[in-house]
């Protein structure tokens, strides 16, 4: 019996919410871009998606993406933007979270390791962008903004030497990216 009562009270809540958000306007949104990443190095590319409600003329939302600037990463962050202008097409956006590595090798630059270890670390971005409507519910949208990531590594490295034996050296490495990106993209 207490479950159909709670099954009940869930179901009504469900509905009074869904109502409300009729009521006031708030409207899911994803926006899905790819883009292209550049900082003291080669550029290279980044995709994010980022899904939540939009309310007047805020969004607010939780992204992830893959960034492959120097070593690949998976940032997962929330997201907010404010809309402007007249028909509210023009965006500022901010972005905070942690970039997890997405692999604990790196590359031909640390090959005489014996062993390393990645660790993630802060994640943010701030930019501006334009969305142009395609349909009633369907926008592309643009957008260029900063990027700055953290990533660390822990790596070890075994000497030998025959007359004293071998001895392990450690090393930590902290990594800073701070790069411009450009996005396009599609919002539904």
């Amino acid at each position: 019996m207490q479950k159909y009562l709670f099954v009940n009270l869930l179901f009504a809540i469900a509905i009074s919410i869904s109502a409300s958000a009729q009521k006031n306007n708030i409207q899911f949104h994803s926006f899905n871009t790819v883009g292209l990443i550049s900082g003291q190095s080669t550029a290279n590319t980044g995709f994010q998606t980022i899904n939540g409600i939009r309310f007047s003329n805020w969004f607010s939302g939780i992204g992830i993406g893959i960034d492959n600037y120097q070593y690949k990463t998976l940032p997962l962050f929330a997201d907010a933007m404010k809309f402007f202008g007249n028909e509210k097409r023009a965006f500022l956006y901010g972005d905070i979270g942690y970039n997890f590595p997405m692999n604990d090798k790196p590359g031909k630059e640390f090959s005489y390791y014996n062993s390393y270890h990645f660790t993630g670390g802060i994640y943010t971005g701030l930019g501006i962008g334009y969305q142009v409507p395609l349909s009633k519910k369907t926008s592309m949208i643009f957008s260029f903004g900063y990027s700055f990531k953290q990533l660390n590594s822990k790596t070890s490295v075994t000497t030998i030497n025959p007359f004293m034996g071998s001895d392990d050296n450690f090393n930590n490495y902290k990594f800073t990216y701070r790069t411009l990106i450009l996005k396009a993209g599609f919002a539904f």
